[in-house]
């Protein structure tokens, strides 16, 4: 007995584990059922079903005169769920679809495309990958092959937009124009990308087979806002012919880089801006934007605003006497030379502070300032710092170079640093902030801030503009601005630009030949620069060409390598002043032609016509078929065009439609 009762506590014993464990369980169960449950229905249904983020299309940007300079391009992914369609029609129409995709995407054949989709439908795979980076028109085409053409859902057809960024005329104002990248923003993309972006929307989307997410539907839970169009100063004409006349330069001087820029007087607009660097096999393109980015020694176009001062100031006029000895100065054994200095001899003898700024004199400038300062520098310095030039231009294009105005006080502040800083050494500004100073003299004194955007717009109509900013409304007096004017005219009709004399168009300006890293041995590096305005008595445009590290035999000099480009320039843009953009839809003539017969002139002029009232499924093909590219809003008959009618187009040029 007492045996048996033993046995028994044992087996309860035993038993004890798996009876907790029970209630443990069932424990679980419970809280998973009623108090977990929820929550974890949630989560589980969220790995079946997300709202998946969609990124709203870019905005273009354009130039001042209407050609898109950045567009985004909608292309489409092809994806296909063979599981979801009724396997009678898969069986039944399989062959006729894979005929149709060989046909389209020749990369396999008939047998081929019919093998890989049934074995995918074998396999379960529900997100089987087709193509890619294809047209709207094509994926219009492909709806209409056997199966897909039973619809979204018991077709199986999965179709994903996406954009690419792309320059439509190439590589013109490239680094101006910039990116925005995920951890890099440069130029007009990423100052304005706050504008471009628009805003992202929502879709649901369903988990099918590895990890792949396709659409419940066809339209988009959140709609994502297209972003807002940016309107730039650029003028693709200016633009073309800086380009290329700065590239010749380069090219012709084997220099290592350089930029060119033109603004408008009065209003501060950048209409063109070229930065072009050499590569390793000679060649030149975009390499950064030097003329916002690159601060260096501007040598004698800075001789401008010494002059300035000393003629606000009332200590020389322009036709007091400067002694320019024989072309060498020393200060603190330090010496200055004028250009034409050789074995002893040189200079100009003495000559008048007009003289002096016209030939350049080094001499002659560093002997006005030195003499009349080197007391009290800090009066000249301050007068530099109360024309705003210490200070940055405050541009919203990032990567601006600071100024560099020592003074005295400044750890290297010497009593070398007055008479160096009268002729351009020991400051440094970018080749923009330069520019800003002689385009006040041309704008009557008034200093305005460079501009890069026009304004911004949706669908044509402005939703906010960049109005002129002042700077300084008056750098100097219009006593000493007159006489600022008359030697810049000087330069150009007697002094060390004479070789750029037009009987196009009148020039006023500065010549510049900087030492780079003077400081070393046996270093030939010069930066050659040309700094003005055209036409001389009635500026309408400012401009600078700066070139970097020229071949030294091949030439070095301001009024040999810069100048040049200068004139050929405001020749240029002076006998062809293109009209501004007016961005309102023009109307096109009524229509006397079918779209047929207009298209084909297209093809012919490549002269745009009105296609507004057209029917798009005829358009949009014809302008492919064409080779054009497009972007497509909406469906149906088209209610606006750009370019609008008449405009000039190449297969290059994207062409935007609205339809409805």
């Amino acid at each position: 007995m007492n045996v048996d009762k033993s046995i028994l506590n044992r087996s309860y014993l035993a038993m004890l584990p798996f009876f907790l464990m029970a209630l443990l369980i069932l424990f679980k169960l419970f809280m998973i059922q009623y108090v977990e449950g929820p929550e974890l229905r949630a989560e589980a249904e969220n790995e079946v079903v997300r709202e998946i983020n969609i990124k709203a299309d870019r905005g273009n940007i354009y130039s001042s005169d209407g050609k898109l300079l950045a567009t985004s391009m909608p292309v489409y992914d092809l994806y296909m769920d063979p599981v979801t369609v009724d396997e009678e029609d898969f069986f039944t129409e399989l062959p006729g679809l894979s005929k149709a995709l060989a046909r389209k995407f020749p990369e396999r054949s008939t047998a081929q495309w019919e093998n890989y989709i049934r074995s995918k439908r074998k396999e379960g795979s529900r997100y089987v990958k087709l193509a890619q980076d294809i047209s709207y028109t094509e994926l219009q085409n492909v709806r209409q092959f056997p199966i897909f053409n039973l619809g979204r859902f018991k077709g199986g057809l999965i179709y994903e937009q996406k954009n690419y960024r792309k320059m439509p005329l190439g590589k013109i104002a490239e680094r101006t124009i910039g990116y925005d990248r995920l951890n890099a923003q440069t130029g007009i993309e990423g100052a304005f990308s706050s504008f471009l972006s628009g805003t992202d929307g929502l879709r649901l989307k369903q988990k099918v087979s590895n990890g792949n997410w396709k659409p419940l539907s066809d339209h988009y839970e959140i709609e994502p806002r297209d972003g807002l169009d940016v309107i730039t100063t650029i003028n693709t004409r200016m633009q073309d012919v800086v380009h290329h006349e700065l590239l010749r330069a380069l090219e012709r001087f084997e220099a290592d880089h350089g930029c060119a820029v033109v603004m408008e007087v009065e209003t501060g607009a950048i209409r063109a801006i070229a930065n072009l660097g050499r590569t390793e096999q000679g060649t030149y393109f975009e390499k950064r934007n030097y003329a916002v980015w690159e601060d260096t020694e501007p040598g004698s176009t800075f001789k401008l605003a010494s002059v300035m001062i000393a003629l606000e100031d009332g200590v020389a006029d322009t036709n007091t006497l400067v002694d320019t000895e024989n072309g060498i100065f020393s200060i603190y054994e330090k010496k200055v030379k004028d250009s034409n200095y050789r074995n002893g001899k040189g200079g100009y003898g003495k000559v008048s502070v007009k003289r002096a700024f016209e030939v350049s004199s080094n001499v002659g400038i560093v002997k006005l300032i030195y003499n009349n300062y080197q007391k009290n520098p800090n009066k000249f310095i301050d007068r530099l710092y109360n024309i705003g030039i210490h200070k940055k231009l405050d541009l919203p294009i990032k990567g601006e170079g600071t100024p560099e105005i020592p003074k005295p006080g400044d750890p290297y502040w010497s009593g070398i640093s007055l008479p160096w800083i009268a002729f351009g050494y020991q400051v440094s500004f970018t080749p923009l902030q330069i520019l800003s100073l002689y385009n006040a003299i041309a704008n009557d004194g008034k200093m305005v801030k460079p501009r890069f955007v026009e304004e911004i717009r949706q669908h044509g109509r402005t939703v906010e503009d960049n109005p002129v900013k002042v700077i300084n409304p008056a750098i100097c007096s219009k006593e000493t601005l007159a006489k600022l004017q008359d030697l810049l005219k000087g330069v150009v009709e007697q002094g060390t630009a004479t070789n750029i004399q037009s009987d196009l168009v009148s020039m006023a300006g500065k010549t510049g030949t900087c030492q780079l890293n003077y400081w070393k041995q046996n270093t030939y590096d010069y930066q050659a620069s040309f700094a003005g305005y055209f036409p001389a008595d009635n500026p309408k445009y400012s401009c600078i060409v700066v070139i970097n590290k020229p071949n030294y035999h091949q030439g070095y000099y301001g009024s040999t390598v810069a100048a040049p480009v200068f004139k050929a320039i405001a020749e240029n843009i002076y006998l062809d002043t293109p009209r501004e953009w007016q961005p309102e839809k023009q109307n096109g003539n009524p229509l006397s032609l079918s779209a047929k017969k207009q298209l084909t002139d297209l093809s012919a002029v490549k002269a745009i016509p009105d296609l507004t009232g057209m029917d798009g499924s005829e358009v949009v093909p014809a302008l492919e078929n064409l080779g054009y590219k497009l972007k497509i809003e909406g469906v149906g008959k088209v209610q606006w065009q750009y370019p609008p009618a008449g405009s000039k187009v190449s297969t290059n040029r994207v062409i935007e439609l609205k339809m409805g």
